[in-house]
Parts: C-alpha cells; structure tokens; sequence
C-alpha cells in the first residue's frame, strides 16, 4: 500500500513537467496540460466552505493551509486568490508514478522500506506510514530513478536517441 506521506516526501517539480512536454510527446504534453488543470480546480475547491457540495468528495483537513504547504512549500496564498495558481506550484505529489516502480521488484528494494501491517488477519506490506517515516530510502535517488524513466521513455517512443546524464 503506498500512503500520501510516501507521495508527498518525493515532489515532483513542476519544472520536470515542462522538460517532459519539451520532448514533444503528446502524451508529455497531456501530462502537463491536465496537471496545471487539476492543481487549479483543486485550488478553486480548497477555498470553499467544508461543507459546500463542490468540493465533492475533498476531505475537511484539505484547506487553503494545506494548500500552500503541499504545493508551495512555504508561503500564505489569499482565500480571494481567483488567478491560475500554478505559476506559484513548487511540488507536485506523483501517487501513480510512485506506484508502478512499486510494482517492480528491483525498483521497490531499492528506494522503498516497507512496514507490515496485519488488517483481519492479512498481511499488508506499506509504503510511508506517517509524515516522518514516508518510507522512501533516498528521496534524491528516486527523483532521479523516475525523472529519468520519464525523459527517455517519451524520447524513445519518439525513436529519439536519449542522452541523459
């Protein structure tokens, strides 16, 4: 099982969506165009009342606050903030990427430190069972393990010679 804590101690930066999109690929250039469009929707959601029907199925912990230290590291943004907030993105929380290197062997002994956890008799093994222990061995190796994937994918499947450092 792989939690939010895990999501959320290996960002990605907004920036490897514009290098991803740079390739030309259009499924790069997907990637990018509904990310902006998801963070800005969850943003015009966040803002409203806790019980307001449109923020649909957002938990109440998930207000503004949370807003800024999830996806801008640091700062206050106004209730009343109606423009794009993506220019003002500094993280992105990558569950699905996160998850399919899970689903690899090689890649989950090397950068995921699992706990277990038995529900009903079964055992679970999961990823990031709090803020402090995101189970995540080396944040920066990951980062690089997945940005790197990314790039030479979407280059390959442009039958484009990929040099990455």
């Amino acid at each position: 099982t792989l939690s939010r804590w895990t999501a959320y101690g290996c960002p990605m930066p907004p920036q490897l969506l514009d290098e991803m999109s740079a390739t030309e690929h259009m499924v790069a250039r997907n990637i990018r165009s509904v990310s902006k469009i998801s963070v800005d929707q969850l943003w015009n959601k966040v803002r409203l009342h806790p019980s307001d029907p449109r923020r649909e199925k957002i938990p109440n912990r998930c207000d503004v606050n949370w807003f800024c230290r999830t996806f801008m590291s640091k700062g206050e943004l106004s209730k009343d903030w109606k423009a794009s907030v993506w220019s003002l993105v500094q993280k992105l929380n990558m569950y699905d990427p996160l998850a399919m290197l899970l689903a690899v062997p090689a890649y989950r002994t090397a950068h995921f430190a699992f706990k277990e956890k038995v529900v009903n008799g079964v055992t679970h093994l999961c990823v990031g069972t709090s803020e402090r222990d995101t189970g995540i061995k080396n944040r920066l190796a990951l980062f690089d393990e997945y940005s790197t994937l990314f790039l030479s994918a979407f280059e390959e499947s442009l039958h484009r010679k990929v040099n990455i450092n």
